[in-house]
């Protein structure tokens, strides 16, 4: 039987006009093993994936959880009138054209400063980049 498939594999009419009367598509046996393996295998990739899945979501619950109180914390920063992280102005000239934003960025990549640190410790020395009274100083 498969060496007559193969003859009618190489007459690609006949190979036509089977496949149209009988309904049926014939592929190469190569490619029927490959399929088949897949096939067989993919119960195995559906449950490993789903695993993982399970894992990244339980890994994010957990993050968010974290988030909270440090969410909290960073609104009590915000809004305590000592601090004044809420006037802080990203868009304003630190000098020579760059923004006070750039240096917050440049002294958290050269110093490892967290973004709060960086902020407070620019606002202290650099009055453009203290917003007064929610007025922008350019």
């Amino acid at each position: 039987v498969l060496k007559s498939l193969s003859i009618i594999e190489d007459d690609s009419k006949g190979l036509s006009s089977l496949e149209a009367s009988s309904g049926l598509k014939f592929i190469a046996v190569d490619q029927y093993v490959f399929w088949m393996y897949e096939l067989d295998d993919a119960p195995k990739k559906i449950q490993s994936a789903e695993e993982e899945l399970e894992q990244l979501e339980e890994n994010q619950m957990a993050i968010e959880e974290e988030l909270v109180p440090l969410a909290e914390e960073f609104a009590k920063l915000m809004a305590n009138p000592l601090v004044k992280l809420g006037h802080f102005c990203g868009e304003c000239s630190w000098h020579r054209g760059t923004s006070c934003a750039s240096r917050v960025e440049y002294l958290m990549n050269t110093y490892r400063d967290s973004k709060v640190k960086a902020q407070v410790a620019l606002m202290e020395s650099t009055p453009s980049c203290n917003r007064q009274n929610g007025e922008t100083s350019v």
